[in-house]
This record gives structure tokens, sequence and C-alpha cells, in this order.
């Protein structure tokens, strides 16, 4: 059971991003936890930010490991939408591995406590 309501919650996470063409920075910050300026930061022009030098690695990391790198590379091109699907679906996918892994097996049986 616990499975299935998994499964629905990441389908139902990722199915506005597929009607939602306009996905700006602002939605991508807060999917992935980085800050706006940051994003636009590693994906532009780096001189405008005098902080790039101490945490442009630590914010490009975070930002590979939460887009995964086809979404980071997305990113880079521009394709903020894109990349905030790719991101949504990796996690949808995450989750439904999850729930799979939870599940017990056709033969056992579920005690519960």
């Amino acid at each position: 059971m616990f499975a299935r309501i998994a499964v629905v919650a990441a389908a139902l996470a990722a199915a506005p991003s597929a009607f939602a063409a306009d996905v700006t920075v602002a939605d991508l910050s807060r999917d992935t936890g980085v800050s706006e300026r940051h994003i636009r930061m590693v994906a532009g022009a780096r001189t405008p930010y005098p902080e790039y030098r101490i945490v442009f690695d630590r914010v490009e990391r975070q930002l590979k490991s939460a887009l995964g790198q086809e979404g980071y590379e997305r990113l880079l091109e521009g394709d903020v939408a894109a990349a905030s699907q790719i991101r949504r679906a990796r996690i949808a996918d995450e989750t439904a591995v999850a729930a799979k892994a939870k599940q017990p097996a056709a033969g056992e049986r579920r005690t519960e406590s």
C-alpha cells in the first residue's frame, strides 16, 4: 500500500512540470536549495559575482548532485525548464525505487508491529 502511495505522490510531484513551460530560476532555486544568485552565477557570466572564487565549486557540486549531469548540462545551455523537469523525474524515479525496496516479496507475509 505504501508503495502505491509513494508512486502516486511522485507522479503528482512530476506532473506540474510537464504542463509548466515557463519554469523560472526561482522555481529551480526552490527545488534545489541553491540561491537564484548562485544559479545565475554558475549558468552565466561569473565576473559580476565577487564571491564566485569562494563558492563556485561548492555550488557547482550542489547543482550537479541535485540535477544530475544531464540536468546540469541543460542548465548551462540555458534551458531551466528542462533542468527542472529532469530533476523532478529523478526524484520520482528515486521515490519509486525506494518504495519498491520497502515492499515485501510476493511470498512473504508482512508483520505489523
